[in-house]
């Protein structure tokens, strides 16, 4: 028997948007933002891209993700905060519940679980963050060739079951 903590999932960002609470994960993303106030990085990786367009002429905007990283602050270097990196993320999925009062802001509704309301009243809608452990660059990493492996792996733990 083991007593050891359990392993991390591994998942592409848009999937942390349907992981349980609690999940722990580890993914890679790219940084769009970094808010020093409140120590959120926003981390995107457009996958899976759209197949066919919107109909709108419009391109299809990466998923995006805050992550948290109060906690790993001092062993991050600043090129790892600045727009266009790539990280690797090991951290756990956080809920968060909010109540608003009219409809959030359009970018507020991306990360949502939960379409917004347009009764009156309070909405409540749901959204993801990311609480990090462990926060490192994911150096020259092929991303088409990593998507294809993750894609691959997701599809074998699907088949057989995933032992936790």
């Amino acid at each position: 028997m083991n007593n050891g903590p359990l392993p991390s999932r591994r998942a592409f960002l848009s999937d942390l948007l349907h992981l349980p609470a609690d999940s722990k994960v580890r993914f890679l993303g790219c940084v769009k933002t970094y808010d020093v106030s409140k120590g959120h990085l926003y981390l995107e990786h457009n996958y899976p891209r759209p197949k066919h367009g919107n109909g709108t002429g419009a391109t299809e905007s990466a998923c995006s993700v805050p992550v948290d990283i109060n906690a790993t602050l001092e062993t991050m270097r600043s090129e790892d905060l600045s727009v266009g990196a790539w990280l690797n993320v090991l951290g756990y999925v956080r809920h968060q519940r909010q109540v608003w009062q009219s409809q959030p802001p359009p970018k507020q509704r991306q990360r949502q679980q939960e379409p917004p309301q347009n009764e009156a009243g309070p909405t409540i809608t749901h959204s993801v963050y990311v609480d990090a452990v462990m926060v490192f660059p994911a150096g020259s990493v092929e991303i088409g060739e990593y998507e294809r492996i993750l894609k691959d792996l997701q599809v074998v733990e699907k088949t057989f079951g995933r032992s936790e």
